[in-house]
């Protein structure tokens, strides 16, 4: 049998809020993703993308944790900040 869940209004309201402030959060970050992207291929040269590329996978390959699963590292990633 399915369960029901009934809201009152000021329960809804504070779900709706929630919900709309997470929005504006991603939507933020979205947006910030694009600036920060623009401004870093306006100041940065191809053979720079390059080199930091290369260095990034570097990084990765020498610091990837592989005793846990894909989603624990981002969860551990994403609490770092």
């Amino acid at each position: 049998m399915a369960n029901q869940i009934c809201l009152d209004e000021s329960a809804f309201k504070q779900m709706e809020e929630r919900l709309l402030s997470q929005i504006t959060d991603i939507s933020k970050a979205i947006l910030e993703t694009f600036r920060f992207k623009m401004i870093y291929d306006l100041k940065v040269t191809t053979e720079q993308k390059k080199k930091t590329l290369a260095h990034l996978k570097e990084f990765r390959e020498k610091n990837w944790d592989n005793t846990v699963s894909r989603r624990e590292a981002y969860e551990k990633y994403a609490n770092l900040y």
